[in-house]
């Protein structure tokens, strides 16, 4: 096969040398009215992807749409005409202005599937072309590459490749809706186009609307059988087994698989004895010497011969592939997917996977390096009811289940219903007068905006209540209505919503309207300076925080500490409701008469954590670091596991914006690596060692102060909330000098601190075996509980389980609900 022209080095110098095109394109935009009435679509591989079966589907349903194919050459044009639309080049001047005035533009690659610089201020419907399982667009340093260059070129480089890197952001932030087939595609496709949630909707994938018609109806299958023989020039009667393989682009290096001599004649021998055939399918822009292999029950199966296979892929009994997202596709099928993939440490090294290649091929995690092994595997899995075959029927259930949230098919009809959708009035999205609930800019539904919309449903039930989440699998309370931060449901709740009760700052240039409320709850109680009181702070900084304080209209304080600190730290002038945190409520309520969580409510929580209540249990919450994104840092919880023993649990929690970007999972490996130099000894056996539990994505924080048996932190705000259930507190800061000097604390932070504050891990285990022997007798709990006293009667002082019921209190009182 030709090797072929594109990578992304070569594009990424085109799209540089283009930057005029794309000014003069944008300023012209503001001039040009677009037509509802007039889409315009286009694709990557011609006429066809999910981008065909949306078009043909608007054109059942409206007759008065104005459809235009954008083509690249003579054929295309035929396609289109044969499918009814009109073609128009993309390339061509017809092309740019059909696409600077159409009201919808949908595409399946990228802009230039459309006319590139006629995309600015279109509604955009970008459908993408498959699920991602490698590293995707800004996920993929590669993508940004440039060619290399020597000598007094080489500093320009780094420039080139950031001015890149904002011209793909800005582009994609043109995208109105991406299209994902499941929820785990769309985490995916948001943080490769740094997206809000709220574009990237989970609606099905249109271009497997074909292939789930064929998993339902054998003769829909039959007839793609029938088609892909055609194209192979077989007899209509071969009745063995179709086998595809289709192995994916790899940036203009050539495919490592081509299968050697004496590969090609084991090839043969099992395809004789399974009386089959073999499709070789290789990527539009990859190449190989396939041709050479290609003959008997071997034949190629090129984009030349069949632009796209997608919807015929119910005539083929097997799939084999590598990090093709056709894989994906296929699974809907249930028919068995053999993973090939001979250069997987190097591609995993370069290009990078969105997690390890075993986890996606599932249970058994079979991934094949040889052809040898791969067509041994095959060979088991088309044996009628073997082992292998139900192994392989069962793992493409698994895929299709996390990638096809809607597998019946029916996805290009809830594209169109959810284009109309968003191009409704405001009026139509959403109630006005209701309230809009924001905790941690939509990652959690939790903390103090939980707590009052728990205590404004249980007043006002007819109330609207919105909550803003960044992902379609969080739950939000019952009779609230979750919006993706972003969408236009989301812009709307906030804008017509009467009062909005968020916990950390508003975003996109956020103006209340008249009537309109903010209270601001805030996330804690602050031992470390925010805002303007930073050693660091710029004036940009703090003009920025001066500007966010300006938008709120009441603040809750835990105590009067953050009251003063909220005066310095934010230079607000506002209200302040100082009446304790409605997140702690639930704390009080749990209380014995001795201060401390009954057993009931320790043991419920602990087995809401999947913790055992009948082991000790140490939570470990260290606080966010401006360094990285590393919630466990300075503290092995592997290492404190075989330190401890199998009589404790070990719980961590990362801080929620150390986690937004990584899974906390994924933080502790990163973790226990590094400190595997800090503790040359091999781990302990299994049966002594702690259980160790993630609980960075557990929505209430409140479950770990509940089931605590010690508490260790550094700086974090839990500090104080902890304080409520009277657990034990260590504080463990070995970087306590360079974090007082970044961020500084608002108090002395030594001389006030509940519990001991140290620096050596060995004397924390000290501390911890004391209070595992001693219990609350343990010296130093102790020696530190007039301290610990003086602490609760400082900071947490109002609170009394009663504050939520405050809070809605004072919001009535000012009219604000009711």
């Amino acid at each position: 096969m030709k090797k072929p022209v594109f990578t992304f080095t070569g594009g990424n110098v085109s799209k540089l040398l283009a930057i005029p095109k794309y000014a003069g394109s944008f300023l012209l935009s503001k001039f040009v009215p677009r037509k509802s009435d007039r889409w315009v679509f286009g694709s990557g591989i011609g006429v066809g992807e999910g981008a065909l079966v949306v078009a043909r589907r608007l054109k059942r349903e409206d007759a008065h749409a104005q459809i235009s194919w954008l083509t690249a050459d003579a054929d295309q044009d035929r396609a289109a005409a044969a499918e009814g639309f009109a073609p128009v080049r993309r390339k061509s001047a017809a092309g740019y202005w059909a696409t600077l005035r159409a009201g919808q533009i949908v595409i399946t690659h990228g802009f230039g599937d459309a006319n590139r610089y006629g995309v600015f201020g279109g509604y955009v419907v970008q459908l993408w072309h498959g699920v991602p399982l490698k590293l995707l667009h800004l996920d993929s340093p590669s993508v940004t590459s440039l060619p290399g260059a020597a000598g007094r070129l080489a500093h320009l480089l780094g420039p080139a490749q950031k001015i890149l890197a904002r011209m793909y952001s800005y582009g994609d932030q043109q995208i109105s809706l991406f299209v994902a087939g499941a929820p785990e595609t769309a985490r995916r496709l948001r943080s490769a186009f740094r997206l809000d949630p709220g574009r990237v909707r989970v609606l099905g994938d249109p271009r497997v609307d074909e292939l789930a018609a064929q998993a339902e109806s054998p003769a829909k299958a039959a007839a793609a059988r029938a088609r892909i023989l055609t194209v192979l020039g077989l007899p209509a009667e071969t009745s063995g087994p179709l086998v595809i393989y289709a192995p994916t682009w790899r940036n203009g290096d050539e495919d490592p698989a081509v299968p050697t001599d004496a590969e090609v004649a084991e090839l043969r021998a099992v395809l004789e004895r399974i009386d089959g055939h073999l499709a070789i399918r290789p990527h539009r822009l990859g190449f190989g010497p396939y041709e050479r292999v290609a003959s008997g029950r071997i034949h190629l199966l090129g984009s030349d011969l069949m632009p796209e296979v997608t919807g015929d892929l119910g005539a083929f009994d097997a799939l084999i592939t590598d990090y093709s997202s056709i894989a994906i596709d296929y699974s809907v099928l249930g028919r068995p997917i053999i993973w090939f993939a001979p250069d997987l440490e190097v591609y995993a090294a370069t290009r990078g996977l969105y997690e390890p290649l075993e986890d996606t091929v599932g249970p058994d995690g079979s991934v094949f390096h040889t052809w040898g092994t791969t067509l041994n595997y095959l060979e088991q899995a088309l044996s009628s009811g073997s082992t292998a075959g139900r192994f392989a029927h069962a793992a493409a259930v698994d895929l299709s289940y996390r990638f096809h949230s809607f597998p019946k098919g029916a996805s290009a009809a809830r594209v169109l219903r959810q284009i109309r959708h968003d191009r409704l009035p405001e009026s139509q999205l959403v109630e006005s007068g209701g309230v809009f609930f924001e905790s941690f800019y939509g990652r959690q539904v939790s903390d103090n905006p939980l707590a009052i919309d728990a205590e404004v449903a249980r007043r006002f039930p007819a109330l609207p209540r919105y909550w803003s989440v960044t992902d379609e699998d969080e739950q939000v309370p019952q009779g609230a209505q979750a919006v993706l931060v972003g969408s236009p449901e989301w812009f709307a709740a906030r804008r017509r919503s009467r009062l909005l009760v968020v916990n950390d700052w508003l975003r996109y240039g956020f103006r209340a309207r008249r009537g309109q409320h903010v209270l601001q709850t805030w996330h804690g109680t602050m031992l470390k300076k925010l805002a303007i009181a930073k050693p660091d702070a710029t004036l940009r900084s703090k003009f920025a925080a001066a500007r966010e304080s300006g938008r709120w209209d009441l603040l809750l304080s835990q105590n009067p500490h953050s009251t003063a600190e909220f005066r310095r730290c934010y230079a607000y002038r506002g209200p302040i409701l100082e009446t304790g945190y409605p997140r702690d409520d639930r704390l009080v309520h749990a209380l014995d008469e001795t201060g401390r969580p009954t057993w009931q409510a320790r043991s419920a929580a602990a087995r809401v954590l999947g913790a055992d209540p009948e082991t000790r249990i140490l939570v470990y919450v260290p606080t966010w670091r401006y360094e990285g994104t590393r919630p466990v840092e300075l503290l092995d919880p592997q290492w404190l596991a075989e330190r401890l023993g199998a009589d404790w649990t070990i719980v961590v929690r990362g801080h929620t914006r150390a986690a937004g970007g990584a899974t906390a999972r994924s933080t502790l490996r990163e973790v226990d690596s590094e400190s595997a130099e800090l503790e040359p000894a091999g781990p302990a056996p299994a049966a002594t060692v702690a259980e160790v539990i993630d609980a960075s994505a557990h929505p209430d924080v409140a479950d770990l102060f509940l089931a605590a048996d010690l508490l260790i932190t550094d700086y974090s705000s839990v500090m104080f909330d902890a304080a409520i259930t009277g657990v034990p507190m260590l504080f463990f800061a070995p970087d306590k000098d360079r974090y007082d000097g970044e961020r500084g604390f608002t108090f002395d932070f030594d001389a006030a601190a509940p519990g001991p504050v140290l620096t050596d891990r060995e004397a924390l285990i000290g501390l911890v075996e004391a209070l595992s022997a001693q219990g609350s007798d343990a010296g130093w709990v102790r020696d530190y509980a007039e301290r610990a006293a003086a602490w609760r009667e400082r900071f947490i002082v109002h609170d009394d389980g009663h504050a939520a019921a405050r809070v809605v209190d004072d919001l009535v009182e000012r009219g604000w609900l009711g």
